[in-house]
């Protein structure tokens, strides 16, 4: 917003703001020393208005600038009506998204993925009680990247996709699945809850679906070659939980927040600072033993998808 000029008078002022805005310049007038001082938002018009705001000077009482009041209030009439109806279209994504009936029909993608999670957390964790000769994790050893009897190889050949080679295709997207614990699977479901609800009625469950995988495979794939290549150990790739896909919906929904608005996705500042200062205490090591890769490549994908132009 740069500054053009001042008028002497309140109504002139106004009679001038509104002049410009039929010429397709937004204006506005503020009060200092006296006078009326004229701002414009877009600086790509300070010349343009800083000619009409001297054409207006030398002759205030021109009718044009008279007819321009009528005119004006006509386009922000219809202004305001598109920005009625931009809001009513606007997905904020602190909203309450219903009851679980609801998101049942309205987000099955979400539900389904959801409640696989806690059944395959569940069985993972209380099969053992049930059946003496299972180990402890033995599920979760058939759905990481690796197994973890691979993770030597691994190292030894530095090839992340030793298991993958071996035809167990099912682990590029399955470590999305299992959990490490009640409080995991808690904050997990939860966030997913919030952001994937959202973003599937917004994208529509199909596009939603792609999104998801794309973002598993991903933040899976990238995640293990950063374990072995960057970090130098196997670590990754015995990684579980969806939080790498989480932060590539944030990352998405972040995007589209900031510079696609027309989307009709809202993220509020206060779930930006909260999301990145749970990456930055991961990072730093004050939350255990995170799968740091999965989610700053799962953020990297994310953030790249919300890039790509919506047919919004």
């Amino acid at each position: 917003m740069r500054q053009i000029g001042a008028i002497a008078s309140d109504q002139e002022a106004a009679r001038f703001v509104d002049y410009l805005l039929t010429q397709g310049i937004e204006a506005k007038s503020d009060p200092r020393n006296g006078e009326f001082t004229i701002w414009i938002h877009d600086e790509s018009h300070i010349d343009q208005a800083r000619s009409e705001l001297q054409a207006y000077l030398s002759n205030p009482n021109d009718q044009r600038y008279a007819d321009a009041s009528k005119e004006a209030n006509s386009i922000r009439k219809v202004e305001y009506l598109k920005d009625e109806q931009r809001r009513k279209n606007v997905h904020d994504m602190r909203g309450k998204l219903g009851g679980a009936g609801m998101m049942a029909r309205m987000a099955p993608v979400t539900m389904t993925i959801m409640w696989i999670c806690i059944g395959v957390t569940a069985v993972s964790f209380f099969a053992p009680n049930f059946f003496p000769g299972l180990r402890g994790n033995w599920l979760i050893d058939w759905l990481t990247f690796a197994p973890y009897s691979m993770l030597p190889a691994a190292m030894l050949k530095h090839d992340p996709f030793v298991a993958i080679e071996a035809g167990q295709v099912w682990r590029l997207i399955t470590p999305i699945f299992p959990h490490g614990g009640l409080m995991h699977i808690a904050f997990n479901m939860y966030m997913w809850y919030s952001f994937g609800g959202i973003l599937e009625r917004r994208l529509g469950s199909g596009r939603y679906l792609m999104m998801v995988l794309g973002l598993a495979i991903f933040g899976n794939v990238a995640a293990a070659s950063a374990s072995i290549f960057i970090t130098g150990n196997a670590s990754e790739l015995y990684a579980i939980g969806i939080s790498g896909v989480l932060f590539g919906l944030f990352g998405f929904a972040w995007v589209k927040s900031t510079f696609e608005p027309q989307f009709g996705i809202y993220l509020p500042s206060q779930s930006v600072l909260m999301m990145m200062l749970w990456f930055g205490l991961c990072w730093l090591g004050f939350v255990g033993n995170i799968a740091n890769w999965g989610h700053t490549c799962g953020l990297i994908a994310g953030v790249i998808a919300g890039f790509i132009p919506s047919r919004s």
